[in-house]
């Protein structure tokens, strides 16, 4: 039998290489002789792997200068196999507290024809440098200057992956750093400071082999092969930090290209950008901010780190920008679904584009830019509220806030408020209301307090017995039909988060309407089905019931107030059959979730091939379905049930043939100023005709305190009325105008 080129190069070859090795060449070479002639196959093998053998020095100082270097003598360094490290019990071989930790292996590689491509996997805390032969060919973001101090400095620390589940993080090499026969791969672990408590170094170098059989070693199981391709119908987003580390609550600069060609082909090799710029960009996310793949907040910038409008992938121009990586989320759309659905009710939620992220060259997967919310004409849209509105109907709107966890830096009284009224479980949770735009830094606190006292108001007046009253009650504080509208998309998702956490609400100012409204709806993704905890994967039960005490947040007691409240019952009837009309029925759902599935036909096998997590459990998955079209089946199979369920509970309601209190045609116009008041109010009444005018002015009680009472023309009247602390205590009042009986105007004026 011939051999052919390659195998008589691995054994001219055999002197220079270890009697391992070469054993290894030599049951290849059997192989081929009992198998026939074999044909080179392209596959992925490991170079290196972290069981390698591996020369250390644990180090407090400086080593020898050529320490990286093939001809440095290492005989005087300590030996043992990989990971090495100390801290995390995931160490192999464990170390002293140390500055840095310096590794030294060597490869013999005989034929480099056969090595096509070439990438480092490396979990490491907190910084590396790599070197192959002498040269450095790829480093952590953390650490600058050309061959490190032992002791230098870094930007930011940076946590080990594998011990909890997570993957390594992949540097592309180039093959041409490597030599035929040995080769020596040199790396500078460095630690935080020499206080640390950890240190890690799990090191391997894998490389794609043209050759039959396996030459050097078969690659660990968590491994997937690098991403290749050139082509995608999704836009890319390349985001470059220049050296710099990705971190949370404070953006960096960065260098971002988007390209979204109108052919809907996008190359990685086009240079026609729909934007070429600076961003700034932090990790967003709470329990997300732990997934090995992040989301961002991004903001598009000029170079002098101003906020710079502009349009991205079709959406509506503006500066603040998320970039959401689903990952528990295996369909890569719930957040995408609940969006299109809040959309759907008529007030808005964010718009969305599902893309492809790079950075600093290294693939990171689908995302979906979503827009922030925020008041903007292209948003929310709210009256603006400015710092100077601090009296009358300026002060009124526009405020969007959250129900949510306070950050560790947030201030009460600046950042947020306590609610008065505790959750209503055993643990009897606080509600915290989080100030969202304005936000902490820029609201005054008379705006603080205003929106403060009309929330605390609306809560007074629902928390009553006479919660239903049509003056006394809580209608004339909300957008009831909001409400109802929030109640459905987050029982219709099962959104486990849902009511007190990321639960957002706005009011306008009282000339815009000024009512308390629910939403816009955010934070979806381990919704519809993908939750195991509270109950959260079943397809019958209300949210409102399957949460028991909760966690250290609870949702407040509002909604328990609501499901026994025939009004409110009777429009959730009445919305929900709108709704099931429209969107909320298996035919719209499953071409929505066809149409994402689409648009990601190509891209999710990248995204996975990435992220291989079909077949593994991701906290807090209620499903593993193992490939891509069972996930999506599941999640259809689910909505379906779940419709069928609410659909059950919700069509025995009643009717009520009643409109919305607070919203019937009246015959006067009422106008109250300045409101907020201090001492003194003025009503300002637009009268059609003549007749007995009575203004009542009762206290969140229900208890009557100002009585005006006297024949009037028809005409303008003004009518002030004195509301003295000293006298009527309190900040919050209900109002009722009366015109020969017939009511013409209810609401409420406030004390600043």
């Amino acid at each position: 039998m011939l051999f052919n080129k390659i195998e008589v190069n691995y054994l001219i070859q055999y002197y220079i290489m270890s009697f391992s090795q070469f054993r290894k060449v030599a049951m290849t070479l059997l192989a081929v002789v009992i198998c026939g002639t074999s044909t080179a196959q392209l596959h992925w093998e490991s170079l290196v792997l972290e069981t390698n053998t591996w020369k250390y020095l644990a180090a407090i100082s400086e080593p020898a200068s050529n320490w990286y270097q093939g001809g440095f003598v290492d005989t005087g360094w300590s030996s043992g196999v990989g990971g090495i490290g100390f801290g995390d019990s995931d160490d192999a071989t464990v170390v002293g507290a140390c500055n840095s930790l310096y590794m030294r292996t060597q490869v013999t590689i005989p034929d480099l024809s056969v090595v096509k491509e070439l990438v480092l996997d490396i979990d490491y805390d907190d910084a590396f440098v790599l070197y192959i032969n002498g040269i450095e060919c790829a480093r952590s973001a953390n650490v600058t200057g050309a061959l490190p101090a032992f002791n230098a400095a870094l930007s930011v620390d940076h946590e080990a992956r594998l011990y909890t589940g997570g993957l390594p993080e992949r540097f592309t090499l180039k093959t041409s750093s490597l030599v035929a026969g040995v080769n020596t791969f040199a790396l500078q672990i460095l630690n935080k400071g020499i206080t640390s408590t950890d240190l890690s170094a799990r090191v391997f170098v894998q490389a794609n082999i043209n050759a039959a059989g396996t030459v050097f070693n078969t690659t660990p199981t968590w491994f997937s092969e690098p991403v290749t391709f050139e082509t995608s119908n999704l836009p890319f987003i390349f985001v470059n930090t220049n050296g710099k580390t990705i971190i949370a609550n404070t953006k960096i600069m960065a260098d971002m290209k988007v390209l979204n060609s109108i052919s809907e082909v996008n190359n990685v090799n086009d240079t026609v950008f729909e934007y070429n710029g600076k961003v700034g960009i932090e990790i967003r996310g709470n329990s997300s901010s732990g997934f090995p793949k992040k989301s961002y907040t991004v903001e598009t910038r000029l170079d002098d780190t101003t906020s710079l409008n502009v349009k991205l992938l079709g959406l509506s121009k503006e500066n603040d920008w998320v970039f959401h990586g689903p990952y528990p989320d295996k369909t890569l759309m719930r957040n995408v679904l609940a969006y299109n659905l809040g959309n759907k009710t008529g007030r808005w939620s964010p718009k969305t584009h599902f893309f492809e992220l790079f950075i600093n060259g290294t693939y990171s997967g689908v995302y979906a830019l979503v827009e922030k919310i925020k008041n903007d004409k292209n948003r929310l849209n709210l009256a603006d509220l400015n710092p100077i509105d601090t009296i009358g109907d300026g002060l009124t709107g526009g405020y969007i806030l959250k129900l949510d966890r306070p950050e560790s830096t947030d201030l009460e009284g600046r950042d947020y408020w306590i609610s008065p009224y505790r959750a209503p479980t055993t643990l009897q949770q606080r509600e915290y209301f989080l100030h969202v735009d304005p936000d902490g830094d820029d609201i005054k606190p008379v705006q603080h307090n205003y929106i403060k006292n009309y929330i605390t108001g609306f809560e007074n007046a629902l928390y009553s017995d006479n919660y239903m009253d049509r003056t006394l009650g809580y209608y004339n504080y909300v957008d009831l039909i909001s409400f109802v509208d929030y109640y459905i998309i987050t029982e219709l998702s099962r959104n486990l988060d849902g009511y007190r956490i990321s639960t957002f609400l706005y009011k306008d100012k009282d000339s815009k309407g000024g009512k308390i409204t629910m939403g816009p709806f955010w934070d979806y993704d381990i919704s519809f089905g993908n939750a195991n905890f509270f109950s959260a994967g079943n397809t019958s039960g209300w949210v409102v019931d399957g949460m028991g005490n909760g966690d250290s947040y609870a949702m407040p007691f509002w909604w328990k107030k609501f499901r026994l409240d025939p009004i409110f019952n009777s429009y959730l009837k009445r919305r929900w059959n709108e709704h099931k009309a429209n969107f909320i029925n298996p035919t719209y759902l499953n071409a929505l979730i066809d149409s994402c599935a689409n648009d990601l036909r190509t891209a999710q096998k990248r995204n996975f091939q990435t992220w291989n997590i079909l077949n593994t459990y991701v906290w807090p998955n209620n499903y593993v379905g193992g490939t891509y079209a069972n996930e999506l089946t599941y999640l259809k199979n689910w909505l379906n049930d779940r419709i069928i369920w609410m659909d059950g509970q919700i069509q025995p309601i009643a009717d009520i043939v009643q409109s919305v209190p607070g919203t019937e045609s009246i015959s006067a116009e009422v106008l109250t100023y300045p409101n907020p008041f201090v001492e003194d109010i003025n009503f300002k009444c637009w009268l059609p005709a003549g007749g007995q005018l009575r203004i009542e002015v009762y206290d969140m009680l229900g208890k009557q305190l100002l009585l005006f009472d006297e024949q009037v023309n028809e005409g303008i009247h003004t009518i002030p009325l004195n509301v003295s602390r000293d006298m009527y205590p309190g900040n919050v009042f209900m109002y009722q105008i009366k015109l020969d009986g017939k009511i013409q105007s209810n609401g409420k004026i406030m004390r600043m």
